[in-house]
């Protein structure tokens, strides 16, 4: 029988997003982690929103929200992540048989992504929005991974989604397709940055009103904000799909762990600058 070869996704954005180099990738993890705090009381965890820029500027911030799910028994990760880099209808998972990272393989739960693309014609296995085009390619989801292998040891799989085209029919479609297909031991994380733009007062007041908007747990509201213009958030469709499936779940605690923006970050009010935020979905009991 000839042996099939395997196809896995390489890691990018290494050396650029995050270190090239495992130690240094571990030690800059554990430094983001060590200066997060760990919240009492938070209930079961099964949602996150984690920022997706450099490690330099949101490393700390993500951190907020890996720290409390920190050696937590997770078998299957599912990752919403925006398609920077390619146009593309509905969901695409990827299609492959695992991620790679600097920290080593991490397998796709190719059970649970074929359950999921089973259950709505909106999403489908493909390498659309995982492959590089033109040079580019996706790092939203990739600067997830690291993170993952570093807070969670016990072994783990993850569903690769990334999402371009959204509108409240599709997220609700593809929330209820995720909450169906979940195994029991499982996580969701949407992975977005915020305002995007070159006022600082506007960022500090874009991202009040979007992670107030998110708190309200409605995810039409939410992409109602975001196509008015109110709101801002470059993982939109992943939030909003992220806000539909805690909410079919039953989860009802919606925590904001901690955000900054680049310009704090770095000191430099001049420029471009980006927010970006943690926040926990949870059960109160």
């Amino acid at each position: 029988m000839a042996n099939v070869k395997s196809k896995k996704r390489a890691p990018v954005w290494a050396g650029q997003f995050y270190p090239l180099h495992p130690e240094r990738l571990t030690t800059a993890i554990g430094s983001y982690l060590a200066t997060a705090h760990l919240l009492p009381q938070l209930g079961r965890i099964v949602g996150m929103i984690s920022p997706h820029a450099g490690y330099e500027y949101s490393g700390r911030v993500a951190a907020s929200g890996y720290r409390q799910i920190q050696g937590g028994d997770f078998s299957t990760v599912v990752l919403l992540a925006p398609s920077h880099a390619e146009i593309f209808p509905g969901v695409s998972i990827y299609n492959g048989d695992a991620y790679l990272t600097p920290l080593g393989s991490v397998p796709v739960d190719q059970q649970v992504a074929k359950e999921i693309s089973s259950r709505s014609s909106l999403i489908y296995l493909s390498e659309l929005g995982h492959r590089t085009i033109l040079e580019r390619a996706e790092h939203s989801l990739e600067v997830q991974l690291p993170f993952l292998q570093v807070v969670l040891k016990s072994e783990f799989k993850i569903v690769p989604m990334v999402i371009h085209d959204f509108d409240e029919h599709i997220c609700e479609n593809v929330a209820a397709a995720i909450v169906a297909a979940l195994p029991e031991k499982s996580l969701i994380i949407a992975s977005s940055d915020l305002y995007h733009g070159y006022s600082y007062d506007e960022a500090v007041q874009s991202d009040e009103r979007t992670l107030a908007s998110i708190e309200k747990g409605d995810p039409a509201a939410f992409i109602e904000g975001i196509q008015s213009g109110s709101t801002m958030a470059c993982g939109a469709g992943p939030i909003a799909v992220l806000m539909a499936a805690c909410r079919q779940l039953g989860a009802d605690r919606i925590s904001i762990l901690a955000r900054t923006n680049s310009s704090d970050v770095t000191g430099i009010r001049s420029g471009r600058k980006v927010g970006y935020a943690s926040v926990l979905f949870s059960f109160s009991q």
